[in-house]
């Protein structure tokens, strides 16, 4: 099962309900409404150039809708919860160490409050990463940099100071493989305690806290990925024990929770390694911590949490090195818990499409779902442009521009970075745009607020 002992364990006392729930996604449960069963399309095994034939959509761009953000920071992270208490809230996570919840209920967003992960501002060098919202008590941040790899808990509905916050600290762990594993440069690293850098993603589920670690060592060399799986105890709200599995493929970047009918399973996507190496998601079942099936991607590079559809029949990844999307077929995923050792799965990778911002540097960033299930929304940073995937077609239903606003993107200014969708029916569970993108690295001269190099920029359109 790839799996080793921590050269250090954990014990942490949580100040906060550890709800563990098995809702997928980043933002936790659905209660997205469709008349009919979500589109659940299959590339045919192929990466192939959209449809021209989709029903245009219709999108207008409001830009700057919010900017009082944080001075001299940028953001890592958007999330729009699909959580009771939360659909009215947007919550985005600023690397220096905050996360900003916005208001959605009035005409423009507002900010709620600001929560601070520490006493202070992360130092120089450390910065959060993913923001994960599974549901209305449940809530996690990743932070990684040079003595600041750590996991951060909190509710978010009530958590107002970092008194609020548990910090899980991952700096001081190690994990020493066999004898004979390699990094991505063929060198061995086995036999010898290993740090653990630049923490991914994290998940709960079953009582558990999975943690996904990159491990890229000094020289930017990979050395194997890595899944730290804590027992919670849900009455003592302790994270005790601490195993780690080996990822399949190099550089894990994210984690996603799902829930099955036999149970919540956890994926890890493993991007591998940039440009040249295989990648794939591995499939952990969480209430046995058991790693016990993967699905291999070939020389895709994929990134980012897996977007599962409101059915959990589909989930779609970006690429981090082509303007691609693939297409999993998770349909009957849960019965993969039942297996003894690690099974490939190749079948369950059905292709994907090529979207037409292509280039050298393309990257997709964000992916989201209308509440239908029958858009996808995909941003490709690199291009700062947001396109609308008409998934029963499939085909291209539009290319929107427009949030590099006087920047140019070539050279990294203005890039929209994050999309998220306001849950529920447009027009009957909320009022105004269905989605917002997070636009990053504003050109000095697009910024209305000195020194402020961030926006919220919304999107409204006709088919959602």
């Amino acid at each position: 099962m790839n799996r080793s002992v921590l050269s250090v364990s954990l014990s942490v006392l949580l100040p906060i309900l550890l709800t563990t729930g098995c809702n997928s996604g980043s933002s936790g449960g659905s209660s997205r409404s469709s008349a009919r069963a979500p589109a659940a399309p299959n590339p045919g095994g192929t990466v192939a150039a959209l449809s021209t034939q989709a029903t245009p959509v219709n999108a207008q761009v409001a830009l700057g809708v919010h900017e009082a953000f944080r001075e001299h920071t940028s953001v890592s992270d958007l999330v729009i919860p699909d959580a009771p208490g939360l659909r009215d809230r947007a919550f985005t996570a600023e690397e220096s160490g905050f996360v900003r919840v916005l208001s959605l209920a009035g005409a423009t967003p507002s900010l709620d409050r600001a929560i601070p992960l520490e006493a202070a501002p992360l130092p120089a060098g450390v910065a959060t990463g993913a923001l994960v919202i599974h549901d209305e008590r449940t809530a996690l941040v990743t932070a990684s940099g040079a003595g600041g790899e750590a996991v951060y808990l909190f509710d978010p509905s009530t958590a107002q100071t970092a008194a609020d916050v548990t910090k899980v600290p991952l700096h001081t762990i190690t994990v020493t493989w066999p004898a004979g594993t390699l990094n991505s440069q063929g060198v061995d690293v086995g036999g010898q305690a290993r740090p653990l850098s630049f923490t991914a993603g994290a998940a709960l589920a079953a009582n558990r806290l999975f943690i996904a670690s990159s491990n890229f060592d000094a020289s930017f060399d990979l050395d194997p990925g890595s899944v730290l799986v804590y027992d919670v105890d849900p009455n003592t709200r302790a994270i005790t024990g601490g195993a780690v599995f080996r990822t399949t493929d190099f550089n894990p970047t994210a984690v996603t929770r799902v829930s099955t009918p036999q149970g919540p399973l956890v994926l890890v996507t493993n991007a591998g390694v940039y440009g040249s190496g295989t990648s794939s998601v591995d499939v952990f079942d969480a209430t046995g911590a058991r790693h016990v099936a993967t699905i291999p991607l070939g020389q895709r590079n994929v990134s980012g949490p897996v977007v599962v559809s409101p059915d959990g029949r589909r989930g779609y990844l970006g690429s981090q090195s082509a303007a691609e999307v693939f297409v999993l077929d998770l349909e009957g995923l849960g019965g993969e818990a039942q297996n003894q050792t690690v099974t490939a799965r190749p079948a369950r990778f059905l292709g994907g499409w090529v979207l037409p911002g292509g280039g050298a540097f393309a990257y997709v960033s964000g992916l989201a779902l209308s509440h239908t299930g029958d858009h996808l929304y995909a941003v490709n940073f690199n291009a700062s442009e947001l396109y609308v995937l008409d998934l029963t077609v499939p085909g291209l239903g539009a290319r929107v521009t427009g949030f590099a606003r006087t920047g140019q993107p070539s050279n990294f200014e203005g890039l929209a970075s994050k999309v998220a969708v306001r849950p529920g029916v447009p027009g009957r569970d909320f009022a105004g745009p269905s989605l917002f993108v997070l636009t990053v690295n504003l050109a000095v001269a697009d910024r209305t607020i000195a020194d402020v190099k961030v926006a919220l920029d919304a999107v409204t359109v006709d088919r959602h």
